[in-house]
């Protein structure tokens, strides 16, 4: 049992740490977007079968064009925002959304779908 206690307990701390990462990227992210003039993010994101991407990332205004390295830098902060709230949405039919972060306000909206496959089963005997 303490195997699996220590096992927990490792794991509340990274997703502790994971958090707390998030903040610290978002607070620089903020900073260093608005400095360039972007006053809105789109992050398009999906996963299925194991495995997921960012589909696209759309800046607002659309004359502003982010360096490789701050979009890889967003994407990679629109994935573990989206993922922690939806954990393993990667898997099986998998899921996808959107992330927008206006940035005037610093408000953060996810919505986010689940694929999932239904069956729907009926049974006559006795007939």
């Amino acid at each position: 049992m303490t195997q699996v206690n220590d096992f927990y307990a490792q794991m509340l701390e990274a997703q502790k740490r994971a958090a707390e990462q998030r903040v610290v990227t978002r607070v620089a992210l903020l900073s260093e977007l608005r400095a360039v003039g972007v006053t809105k993010i789109e992050v398009q994101y999906e996963g299925y079968g194991d495995s997921g991407n960012i589909e696209d990332v759309v800046v607002t205004p659309d004359t502003i064009s982010l360096s490789e390295e701050l979009r890889r830098r967003v994407e990679d902060f629109g994935w573990d925002f989206a993922y922690a709230l939806s954990p393993g949405f990667e898997n099986n039919e998998g899921g996808y959304g959107e992330l927008t972060w206006v940035l005037a306000t610093d408000n953060i909206d996810v919505s986010h779908s689940n694929r999932y496959i239904a069956t729907n089963t009926t049974e006559h005997e006795g007939l």
